[in-house]
């Protein structure tokens, strides 16, 4: 993973909680995710991507969409900015959205 670029990858999609117990996140609901990473080949290491938040207490992982985020001033949420922050400097970050996932 290149943490000398100034590209973070923005991977959207969903988790199940799988950790009972896991603060806010009831076990067993689906949350919307965020994955920001500094690796430029996250296609060809998605497994490891995927890895990384099973072992944060998620499954059922699935991503939807990808956004490269070249700067970080284009950011407007205070959780992103900290997050692409936090990749940067780990080469990896997941934000969590608190609410579940709700199907009608």
């Amino acid at each position: 993973m290149d943490k000398r670029s100034d590209t973070v990858y923005v991977l959207s999609g969903y988790a199940k909680c799988s950790v009972p117990n896991n603060g806010k996140y009831k076990l067993g609901n689906k949350h919307s995710i965020g994955l920001l990473t500094t690796d430029e080949n996250y296609q060809s290491n998605l497994q490891h991507l995927t890895t990384f938040v099973k072992g944060l207490g998620w499954d059922s992982i699935m991503f939807c969409m990808v956004e490269q985020v070249d700067d970080i001033s284009t950011l407007e949420n205070d959780v992103l900015i900290s997050s692409f922050m936090r990749a940067k400097e780990n080469g990896q970050s997941l934000v969590v959205n608190d609410q579940p996932i709700t199907m009608h």
